[in-house]
């Protein structure tokens, strides 16, 4: 029997796009068995793929030495050995402690904006090109689909809406904010009353949220984990993110959805989706292919990376397109 181990310890979007590795892997290299190691937030993208025989979650307390070690003997214990740490980091979305991130923008968006990230994780692994274009999936039991689309129905009835969307107002970093959230999601209810708008995030951005009577807010919901929003934001109408793991969830349903650009393009992030829609932030510097942790020499406007103040109209003509593309 072939056994490979697969560890990619990582946030959402990053486990994301490697969820589609496990089944190309044993169909191409002949794997019978995978153990696959991740973050906790890596187990809820990866809970439930079939082609995952062994789902490890590796503790955040764990040291990175001690990680490095298990890692560097993994080929003496595996048939395969795919370490995919920092696969997309290193290569294609920058660290500040990088000579790369320093260099001018047009050369950043040569060598990193033109490959989708489910692509730069395909060649990763080294799998032929036949496999590009391949996205990963996120698997649930059939009666949580029939959960979620109840909740979807009976939600809509509820407050007799005809267009449901759910806006996550947050990811893990300062430029996935979605600053003017209260204010597009005013344009939006009054332009189209009978929607209904459902917000997800976590606690760190309840400052952002907007009060109506029609926006539900899930901010900082304990019953709104990442994973149900991750299935019930294939139920909605519309889902409106900045650069954030649900995003990529949300495309990979093919759900109609509007993701505001920053430091990605749009081969990056959007490439392989359908019903796709996005804005890029006017900041002369995006897409920047940047993964700041300090944001050394990024513009600031009210003391937040300037990258995440959009422009309102461009945002609702393409909330206006997407409205008219559905009816």
């Amino acid at each position: 029997m072939k056994i490979a181990k697969i560890s990619r310890i990582a946030a959402y979007g990053d486990v994301m796009h490697c969820a589609h590795l496990p089944r190309l892997i044993k169909e191409h290299y002949g794997v019978n068995y995978i153990e696959f190691e991740t973050s906790h937030r890596g187990m809820d993208i990866l809970f439930g793929n079939p082609y995952i025989d062994k789902l490890q979650e590796v503790p955040v307390s764990l040291d990175t030495d001690y990680l490095e070690a298990r890692w560097n003997v993994g080929e003496d214990q595996y048939d395969m050995f795919f370490n995919l740490t920092h696969s997309i980091e290193l290569k294609y979305c920058l660290f500040d402690n990088d000579h790369r991130y320093w260099r001018n923008s047009k050369y950043r968006r040569e060598n990193f904006g033109k490959m989708n990230y489910y692509d730069v994780m395909t060649k990763f692994v080294e799998l032929p090109d036949k496999y590009l274009g391949t996205r990963g999936h996120l698997w649930y039991p059939e009666a949580l689909h029939e959960d979620a689309k109840n909740w979807a129905t009976k939600i809509k009835k509820k407050y007799d809406a005809d267009w449901l969307i759910l806006v996550c107002v947050s990811g893990s970093s300062l430029h996935k904010r979605f600053q003017q959230v209260e204010s597009i999601c005013n344009k939006i209810l009054k332009k189209y009353p009978r929607s209904l708008i459902i917000l997800t995030g976590d606690e760190d951005c309840r400052d952002l949220e907007p009060k109506h009577e029609r926006i539900v807010s899930k901010i900082g919901n304990d019953g709104w984990n990442f994973r149900t929003v991750a299935l019930k934001c294939k139920y909605c109408d519309f889902v409106i993110s900045p650069e954030t793991g649900l995003v990529c969830v949300s495309h990979s349903w093919d759900t109609p959805t509007l993701q505001l650009l920053t430091a990605a393009s749009w081969d990056n992030h959007i490439k392989y989706a359908k019903n796709a829609y996005w804005v890029r932030s006017p900041v002369f510097c995006s897409p920047c292919h940047k993964s700041p942790h300090h944001y050394y020499g990024c513009p600031t406007k009210d003391r937040l990376p300037a990258c995440v103040f959009f422009n309102e109209d461009e945002i609702m003509g393409k909330v206006e397109e997407a409205y008219n593309e559905r009816n």
